[in-house]
């Protein structure tokens, strides 16, 4: 039996289920058929990075030589940007190369797509290494996402939004309301720590929680996370501010969800 050929690359596989965005894919899909330089653009915890993976996977047969993830989120100084890409992509840095050079040359022959997560904090630094990456290696793509564009010359946007919501006076039946993006993610991941269930005794708190929360994809699923040990009326009871039980990193990142400052310049936005 001949064995499943595997793709190189780095991208990692799911550990949940991948809910919605269907319009988003197919827009990720058209924009990098015609682009080279693509950039997911929305507020912390939209899940720009979870639509990227996704993406580069339903991609990756396009591409010989992979798909692979460059993470910079825990990246502060911006010399270590090319190093992150060089580990990335599995190369070793050489003494007597400069690594900008050493990438440079790698990349010159390849057809592959780089994916390059949480740009933010280093946009003067990341910015120009792609646009040299993509002077210099004609089959080279690359999908960024950021809280704010490159702003560089053929960057294209496309712009994340949150999950769509359910009217706010559930009117559907359960089993059509239970479609719904918001509350689909909602109810997988309540599943996935407990015993629940949509029922029309807890479906207007469900509701209202997601639009509480602004469809935010982390702030629903940690607000999820909760069912464990409390129930849906219960979480909305006690967000008396709406990420007050989102604690952490993650809650902090989620504050700014009802705009997306991003900067146009050189950029076509999608």
């Amino acid at each position: 039996m001949a064995r499943p050929v595997r793709r190189p690359g780095n991208l990692p596989a799911d550990a949940t289920s991948f809910v919605g965005r269907r319009r988003e894919l197919a827009l990720v899909r058209q924009t990098l058929a015609k682009a080279r330089l693509v950039s997911l653009v929305g507020p912390g915890g939209v899940g720009k990075t979870r639509l990227a993976v996704r993406a580069g996977t339903d991609l990756v047969r396009g591409f010989p030589d992979g798909a692979w993830l460059v993470e910079l989120a825990d990246i502060r100084d911006p010399a270590l940007v090319v190093h992150a890409v060089i580990a990335a992509l599995g190369l070793r840095d050489q003494a007597m190369v400069e690594p900008a050079a050493l990438l440079l040359s790698y990349l010159r022959d390849k057809r592959l797509l780089l994916v390059v997560d949480n740009c933010e904090h280093l946009l003067a630094t990341t910015a120009p290494l792609l646009v040299k990456v993509l002077h210099a290696a004609s089959g080279v793509c690359v999908l960024v996402t950021s809280r704010e564009t490159l702003s560089v010359p053929g960057e294209h946007v496309v712009v994340v939004p949150s999950l769509d919501l359910p009217s706010a006076q559930p009117t559907l039946p359960l089993a059509q309301l239970g479609q719904n993006e918001a509350v689909r993610l909602f109810v997988d991941r309540a599943e996935a720590v407990g015993r629940f269930e949509l029922a029309a005794a807890n479906a207007p708190a469900v509701v209202e929680l997601c639009h509480r929360l602004d469809g935010l994809p982390l702030a629903i699923e940690l607000a999820a996370a909760r069912t464990k040990v409390l129930s849906v009326p219960q979480i909305l009871a006690r967000l008396t501010d709406r990420f007050a039980l989102l604690t952490g990193e993650a809650a902090r990142c989620c504050r700014g969800i009802t705009r997306c400052a991003t900067r146009s310049t050189g950029a076509t936005t999608c």
